[in-house]
């Protein structure tokens, strides 16, 4: 039996998108820009289900009775290959799925990735971003490695600004809870933008927020990069706290973090943080400055865990056998 599997890596945002533009089709309303992570990945194994006649999906042995998220991007890929198969889909995570980690990013990107290579279809990248934004607005940005650039304006095309090996950036993820987020980020985002009278605001800024990263990226100028992706960051919680009701993701642990990340700047430590739609801080440095900072936290904190990594690469097809 044909058993395919793939492994992708989740991406965090350096300036985010919040709030869909066409929610039936899953569109952002604004581009946004992304670093992939290497040590976490989303492993997807897909093969024919010869036992139902129905598509199975399972997650870390689980098996989800909800097919929601992904059976958009089933749908779309099985009109390109002319498929009628009935799929048993098994994703692991290597780290915590549904807390503010990119795990629907990482996992859609990585189905795609299996099916695609499990039908020989040789998609080009523009049936590829669109496989994957029917599932995640996130999840196209994990089919690039590095700093990557999703640009709304050019029908969500995905394009890599700069590699690990250009700017060869540390990246820590401080564990602040493991347990599944309440209010999704889909549904957080529809609630933001009915709700929060910051939101069109949001909107505005972008434009402004891309040029500013992409020209301290390309540069690689990390206090300019600071500057903005703490910024974009921080207003992106603004509009979350100014929606009804209000939308909370940080908890004591996070802002506990934020205290010793602002300790460690003045210091002298080169590193910025991101904050998604979760509890989880992400802080970004050089790479002199890693094991200090993750002793400080560590030790100074009460953060669940510390996973350690840097920049990660594309989606890959990997055999099991």
């Amino acid at each position: 039996m044909k058993e395919t599997t793939a492994i992708a890596h989740p991406n965090f945002a350096l300036v985010k998108y919040w709030g869909k533009k066409d929610s039936k089709q899953n569109r952002p309303a604004m581009s946004s820009i992304s670093i992939t992570v290497e040590s976490m990945q989303s492993k997807m194994k897909i093969f024919k289900n010869k036992l139902s006649n129905c598509h199975q999906f399972f997650i870390n042995g689980m098996e989800e009775t909800d097919l929601s998220r992904i059976y958009p991007s089933l749908f779309y890929l099985s009109e390109i290959s002319k498929s009628d198969d009935y799929l048993v889909i098994q994703s692991e995570n290597n780290f915590p799925t549904s807390s503010g980690l990119a795990s629907s990013a990482s996992g859609i990107a990585s189905f795609v990735t299996a099916y695609d290579a499990h039908y020989d279809l040789n998609l080009e990248m523009s049936n590829k971003i669109e496989a994957c934004i029917l599932g995640s607005g996130s999840a196209p940005r994990s089919l690039i490695g590095g700093f990557v650039l999703m640009d709304q304006k050019n029908n969500y095309s995905c394009t890599q600004v700069l590699s690990k090996a250009d700017w060869p950036v540390d990246v820590l993820i401080c564990l602040a809870s493991k347990e599944t987020k309440k209010i999704s980020s889909r549904q957080g985002m529809e609630i933001s933008k009915r709700t929060s009278p910051l939101y069109q605001d949001w909107l505005a800024r972008n434009d402004r927020d891309i040029s500013l990263a992409l020209e301290a990226i390309k540069e690689k100028d990390m206090s300019r990069l600071e500057n903005v992706t703490e910024e974009n960051c921080n207003f992106m919680h603004e509009v979350m706290k100014t929606s009804k009701p209000p939308i909370i993701y940080m908890n004591d642990v996070t802002h506990s973090c934020l205290a010793e990340i602002e300790n460690l700047r003045s210091s002298g430590h080169k590193l910025f943080y991101t904050i998604d739609a979760g509890p989880q801080i992400k802080i970004i440095c050089d790479p002199k400055s890693t094991n200090t900072i993750k002793d400080t936290i560590a030790q100074k904190t009460d953060v669940i865990d510390i996973i350690h990594t840097g920049l990660g690469g594309s989606p890959r097809i990997i055999d099991e056998n």
